[in-house]
C-alpha cells in the first residue's frame, strides 16, 4: 500500500450537486434521465435475509475471484472456486463445477468466450462474466463497479457495490437473490464508453496520485503532506460533480502553465498535462 493510500480513509460521501442522484442503495446512482450516453435503469433490490439456496461457482484465481469467493462465503452461500491450480490436481472445470447453478467467470476479458467455447458443458449453468467493457455471446455481463485490491473487504462494503447489468439480460434477482446491492442496467453498445470512464476515473486517478507521491519524494518532500489536498479535491467533486476547476487552467495563468510544461519536458506525464489543459481550454 502506498504512503498516500494508507493515509486516506474511505469515508467520502456523495452529496448534492448539479446532477440528481437516486439514494437508498448505500452509494451513488446517477439519474438515468440526466445521462444520455449510459441510460441506466436504476433498480434497488430489497432483502430480508439471504434466502438464497443457489450453488455458485467462480472461475479464476485473481483478485476479483478471491474477493467474490470471500464475499459469498461471508454470506454463508455455497461457492466453489476453480482455477488452473485445481486443474493441476486433475479436476476438470466441468466436473468441479457440475453442481453449480450460477458460474461467474472472473478471468481476463479476452479469454471469456474462448473459455466457454472450450468448455461447452458449463452452459448447463447460468454463466455470468464480470467484464465492464465486453459483451459475450454466451454469458450475461454483470460488472461490479468497484476496484479490487489485495485487501479483502467487509461484507457491508461488498453489499454497497453497484451491479451494472446489460439491459438485455434477465432479471438479476434470479442470479443473486437476496443481495442488497444497487443495480443499474446499461445498453450493450454503451459498455465500452462506460468502462472507459471507469478506467479514467479510477486507474487514471490512482496513477496521478502515485505520481504526486513519487514527485514529492524527488523534491525531498514527505508525500503525506499532499493528503489534505487530495482529500479535499476528492470530497469537493463528490459533493458537486459540476464544480468549477480551480488553478492556473481556470485563471488563465499563461506563464505558470508554460513553466509547468518546461518542468515536465522530459516527463512522460507531459502529454497528460497538455491533454488536461487542452480539454479545459476547449470546454470554455
Amino acid at each position: 500500500m502506498s504512503v498516500l493510500a494508507s493515509s486516506l480513509d474511505g469515508n467520502l460521501q456523495w452529496g448534492g450537486g448539479a446532477r440528481p442522484f437516486k439514494w437508498g442503495c448505500g452509494g451513488p446512482c446517477f439519474d438515468a434521465a440526466q445521462d444520455k450516453r449510459c441510460q441506466a435503469e436504476i433498480i434497488i433490490q430489497g432483502t430480508n435475509g439471504m434466502n438464497n439456496e443457489l450453488q455458485y461457482g467462480v472461475i479464476g484465481n485473481g483478485r476479483l475471484a478471491r474477493h467474490l469467493v470471500h464475499w459469498f462465503r461471508s454470506k454463508g452461500l455455497r461457492v466453489l472456486n476453480w482455477s488452473r491450480a485445481v486443474a493441476r490436481r486433475s479436476a476438470s472445470v466441468e466436473a468441479y463445477l457440475a453442481s453449480a447453478d450460477v458460474i461467474l467467470l472472473a478471468i481476463s476479458d479476452d479469454a471469456i468466450d474462448d473459455f466457454i467455447v472450450m468448455h461447452p458443458d458449463l452452459q448447463a449453468a447460468a454463466l455470468v462474466h464480470c467484464s465492464g467493457a465486453r459483451v459475450s455471446e454466451y454469458a450475461i455481463g454483470v460488472h461490479l463497479l468497484q476496484t479490487f485490491g489485495d485487501v479483502l473487504m467487509t461484507p457491508a462494503d461488498y453489499d454497497r457495490i453497484p451491479f451494472v447489468v446489460e439491459a438485455e439480460a434477465a432479471t438479476i434477482l434470479e442470479l443473486f437473490p437476496g443481495f442488497p446491492n444497487p443495480v443499474a442496467r446499461i445498453k450493450k453498445s454503451d459498455k465500452p464508453y462506460y468502462h472507459a470512464l471507469c478506467v479514467l476515473a479510477c486507474s487514471g486517478t490512482q496513477m496521478l496520485w502515485q505520481k504526486i507521491q513519487t514527485g514529492f519524494e524527488a523534491c525531498g518532500l514527505d508525500p503525506t503532506i499532499a493528503v489534505p489536498l487530495l482529500r479535499q479535491s476528492a470530497e469537493a467533486v463528490l459533493i458537486d460533480p459540476a464544480l468549477t476547476i480551480t488553478g492556473p487552467f481556470s485563471r488563465g495563468d499563461t506563464q505558470t502553465i508554460k513553466s509547468h510544461l518546461s518542468a515536465l519536458e522530459q516527463d512522460p506525464y507531459l502529454s497528460v498535462y497538455q491533454a488536461f489543459e487542452g480539454i479545459h481550454r476547449n470546454s470554455n
